[in-house]
Formats: C-alpha cells, sequence, structure tokens
C-alpha cells in the first residue's frame, strides 16, 4: 500500500463536507439592529423638539407626558416585559434607553432575537425571504455577487429582466443560459 492510498483514511467529504458548511448563529450580530436602533432611538429622542427630530419611522412616540415605545426589529416587534409596547414616563426615558442597551450587550435579549430569527445563521444558497422561486430558490438577489452594491431601481430592473426570463444584459435566458452577474443594460 502507497502512502497516497492512505491518504483516504484521513478524508471525509461527507461528514466534514457538512462541517464545514454550517454557519453557526452569531449573536453579536443578532445584537447588532438592536444596538442601532437604540443608539438612533437617543439621537431621536435628544432632538425631539427641533425639525431634525421629526421622523416617520422610530420607536417611541409622546403624549401627555408618557413615552409609548414599540422595537421593532425586521418588520417585528421584540417584547420588552412580556408588552410589544411599553409605557414610560418622559423624563425616565434616556435612562431606560441606558439600561436597555446594557441589557442587549450582556446578552439579555438574545433569545428573543433568535426567536424572530435575527442574526439566525442561514445554509450557504439559501433562498432570502420572499425570493423564493420554482427553481429551487434561483434568482439574483440569490445569486449576484454585487447584490447589495446595487441601487434599488437597479434591483428592480434586474429582477424585471429575471421575471420576463432575461439576463441582466437582456440576453434571452433560455437560449444564453442564466447570469445573473452579467451587466446591467442601460
Amino acid at each position: 500500500m502507497s502512502i497516497k492510498d492512505t491518504l483516504a483514511g484521513f478524508i471525509d467529504n461527507v461528514g466534514l463536507a457538512d462541517a464545514f458548511n454550517v454557519q453557526h448563529d452569531d449573536p453579536q450580530k443578532a445584537r447588532k439592529p438592536l444596538l442601532d436602533g437604540i443608539r438612533r432611538t437617543r439621537e431621536q429622542f435628544a432632538l425631539r423638539g427641533s425639525e431634525a427630530g421629526k421622523t416617520a419611522s422610530r420607536w417611541w412616540q409622546i403624549k401627555n407626558g408618557v413615552v409609548a415605545l414599540t422595537v421593532r426589529i425586521g418588520g417585528e416587534t421584540v417584547d420588552i416585559n412580556g408588552a410589544p409596547t411599553n409605557h414610560l414616563p418622559v423624563d425616565r426615558f434616556e435612562a431606560f434607553l441606558e439600561a436597555f442597551e446594557q441589557a442587549v450587550l450582556n446578552g439579555e435579549f438574545d433569545d428573543e432575537l433568535k426567536a424572530k430569527g435575527v442574526g439566525r445563521a442561514k445554509p450557504r444558497g439559501a433562498a432570502k425571504p420572499g425570493h423564493a422561486s420554482p427553481t429551487g430558490g434561483r434568482h439574483p438577489s440569490n445569486d449576484r455577487e454585487d447584490w447589495d452594491s446595487l441601487t434599488w431601481a437597479q434591483r428592480q430592473k434586474v429582477s424585471a429582466l429575471y421575471r420576463s426570463g432575461k439576463n441582466p444584459d437582456g440576453t434571452v435566458i433560455a437560449t444564453d443560459g442564466y447570469r445573473p452577474d452579467a451587466p446591467l443594460i442601460d
């Protein structure tokens, strides 16, 4: 038996390949949208009396000296104290945000974030939510390398071309093959 033949004893292309491809949940990644939202809320609350403080998408509202706080991440509401909306005195809101931020940093909301799917590991090649297709998840948003850097209008154009059976450069998928990274036509 040659040394080359013994190499097969080291290799496990089934079990170890699966272990290699697993992406584990990342608590830091899951906490980031919540921490960013707390920071944004703190900034908005500090500017609440000015024109700059008027924004349509914020987690809080003030009425009669009371703040109503509804935390939304990825289109879902994160319950605090068992409720989707919590009410606090205006003069205690900033202290609450500090404590809330510390609780998130300490991982005390990791279970809630995981239950909402924030930061959940996805198998490689999985379709993005809302982009399932009869072709097994094939869509330019899943397959195009620069998808995240495209503008909204460019994404719309690529998606429209794909729905009509064309690549981003206008060539027909049925005759020229699927080329999601083709340059976008003007």
